[in-house]
């Protein structure tokens, strides 16, 4: 019997729970002129944004109206367009010569594009795009895992100079928090307003009811117990893959014997070393103190944390909220809403995780 989830990352699975904020995307990309044509899907790793991508994605496929485009963010993204837009037949048939090969050395020495000779991959781009906008057609790209790059700014000015000319061109991004505030933050994006005033989708948990009954549905199994499964996910959407791949090959194919053991070591193989990795040593240190304090079980207050650093190695209070920032943004942390400088951990199983293998590097 096939197994309805998968641990595999940005894989589409089986079994999926879609959310509002997908279901916006697509609606608001469904009206003839949408509000927003470019949008930001950020979050923690392992939150579901590339999964949430491709279900937009298949859902405007269904519309002859779409053309959709995936470009690779670590190479030329603006050759990449150019190439895939040039093999529509609409622009082939645009092109004086057959099967051209689409490359910057190619465009310098002269395009010859619906009786002109075109020498700018900017200038070929817009115009073919114009061609595929007079037939009606519209125009999304895609971006996975986007970050502060020359390639990145530069496909910026080109996507903004569309937008200006008024072409049907959209564009959904997806990236850690983290990584998409270095873009809006860095000098040299700050002219590229479409991107740094993207509209931004903060990939939010699941919610633990909609969990609960796909666990019910797939296990068949009673309430209590698929609101168990749910409360162990926490909401985050690879958290619940990976507990449901888990949960299935025990009571199923009997490979799993030890289940929370084999889910928390699953959790960190595939997103929490990582995670850690990336961290900082003061961010470490903060981290630590948290789950000292039991931040994955309850809220902490921002004055217990301060004063357990400071037992280490004092931090003045505007130092430890840039590293508080991070650490959001990162998906470490959450913080109170309001000003009462309350702290959790969300992750499932992160503070374990910290506890059994990351409590030495606190010294």
């Amino acid at each position: 019997m096939q197994n309805p989830f998968t641990h595999t990352f940005g894989m589409e699975p089986i079994q999926y729970i879609s959310t509002v904020q997908k279901e916006e995307i697509v609606e608001n990309f469904s009206y003839p002129n949408p509000s927003e044509k470019c949008y930001m899907i950020t979050g923690v790793r392992g939150c579901g944004k590339t999964v949430m991508l491709s279900k937009i994605v298949d859902d405007l496929s269904e519309s002859k109206d779409w053309l959709i485009y995936d470009l690779n963010v670590t190479g030329d993204m603006l050759v990449q367009l150019a190439a895939k837009l040039a093999q529509n037949k609409l622009v082939q048939k645009c092109f004086v010569k057959s099967n051209i090969e689409i490359s910057i050395a190619g465009i310098s020495v002269g395009v010859e594009f619906n009786k002109e000779t075109i020498f700018d991959i900017h200038v070929l781009i817009e115009k073919m795009i114009k061609v595929l906008s007079d037939a009606g057609l519209k125009v999304l790209i895609t971006l996975d895992d986007v970050s502060a790059t020359s390639q990145m700014r530069e496909f910026a000015h080109t996507f903004q100079g569309l937008l200006r000319s008024k072409l049907p061109v959209h564009i959904i991004m997806t990236g850690l928090l983290s990584n998409y505030r270095e873009v809006t933050n860095k000098a040299e994006f700050k002219d590229c307003t479409f991107l740094t005033r993207a509209f931004q989708v903060n990939v939010e948990p699941l919610d633990y009811s909609q969990i609960a009954v796909s666990y019910l549905n797939v296990f068949d199994i009673d309430e209590k117990e698929a609101i168990r499964l749910a409360k162990m996910t926490k909401g985050y959407a690879f958290a619940y893959q990976v507990l449901g791949w888990l949960y299935f090959e025990q009571h199923f194919n009997h490979k799993v014997k030890n289940l929370e053991f084999e889910y928390t070591s699953e959790l960190i193989k595939y997103c929490y070393s990582k995670i850690w990795s990336e961290l900082s040593d003061r961010e470490i240190e903060i981290t630590i103190a948290l789950v000292e304090l039991n931040a994955d079980n309850e809220k902490v207050k921002r004055e217990d944390v301060i004063k357990k650093l400071s037992n280490v190695k004092p931090i003045s209070s505007a130092s430890f909220n840039i590293y508080r920032e991070r650490l959001i943004g990162k998906g470490i942390i959450t913080a109170s809403m309001n000003r009462d400088g309350y702290y959790t951990i969300e992750l499932p199983q992160f503070g374990e995780f910290v506890r059994q293998y990351h409590m030495e590097d606190f010294v």
